[in-house]
């Protein structure tokens, strides 16, 4: 009952004071939580757990951004940075998961043992399902860093349509520095807060040396350093692909406006 009315709260929140937008961020959150679910299925049935994250995550991020953002030019130049970035730090999930033995289930798992009745055995690749579950995790991240980029080099460009190519870069790396602040902070915080309990049971029954080799605090680590390493890179290329393509785009239009009167 509680959950009932705590979610018809937020959903009648969102709706008064964000309107259409608000009912397509609901939306987009139901398909894209459904979309997961179906992805957990497909690699169930033995799909490659690896396969299967790419292509959702293609997939989940084109809805989020064109769905809900709608398809435009802020839009395309987020999903571009984004893929751009996924490429670039896949090679580094593989290296970090396998260097710090981050798959599997933790020790302090308690409930998951064979002895309660669960098999540890699932047939799948731990490691790949650990990347799988950091790049998901990582999609989240990149894509809210680069729509607030791109979308304030759209409205730096649309104020000032006659500012150079040099000095929109300039702009864009410096409101990329300012959110990029911000959503290291996010990111730091929502992992304390989701692991605080797990810390004070860290605190009051392990020693310092078993919390520092332990494999629950490595896996966290990996995952937090890697969606800060995303989002430190997705700030530079989507300020030069927003720069580059925004003016582009923009000049195009002009063009395109100037023939017609002609």
């Amino acid at each position: 009952m509680m959950l009932a009315i705590l979610s018809a709260a937020l959903f009648a929140l969102i709706l008064i004071f964000c309107g259409n937008k608000g009912a397509k961020s609901i939306a987009t959150t139901c398909i894209n939580g459904a979309f997961l679910l179906g992805m957990l299925a497909v690699i169930n049935m033995g799909v490659p757990p690896f396969i299967v994250t790419l292509a959702s995550g293609v997939i989940l991020t084109s809805i989020t951004l064109f769905y809900q953002n709608e398809v435009n030019i802020k839009s395309k130049v987020s999903f571009l940075s984004v893929l751009a970035v996924l490429l670039i730090v896949l090679p580094l999930v593989f290296w970090l998961i396998r260097s710090a033995n981050a798959g599997g289930f933790n020790s302090e798992q308690y409930e998951i043992t064979d002895a309660n009745g669960y098999s540890r055995n699932i047939g799948i690749s731990m490691p790949a399902l650990e990347a799988c579950v950091m790049i998901i995790a990582l999609l989240g991240t990149l894509i809210d860093t680069s729509i607030a980029i791109s979308s304030a080099i759209y409205e730096i460009r649309a104020n000032n349509s006659r500012i150079p190519l040099a000095d929109l870069m300039k702009s864009a790396f410096t409101v990329g520095k300012d959110v990029l602040n911000t959503s290291i902070h996010t990111i730091f915080y929502i992992y304390v807060a989701e692991y605080m309990t797990l810390m004070i049971q860290y605190i009051t029954d392990y020693s310092f040396s078993y919390v520092i080799n332990s494999k629950s605090l490595a896996g966290e680590f990996v995952s937090v350093s890697l969606s800060g390493i995303g989002c430190c890179l997705i700030v530079p290329v989507t300020a030069l692909l927003g720069s580059i393509l925004i003016k582009g785009s923009d000049t195009s239009d002009a063009e395109r406006t100037e023939a017609r009167d002609v």
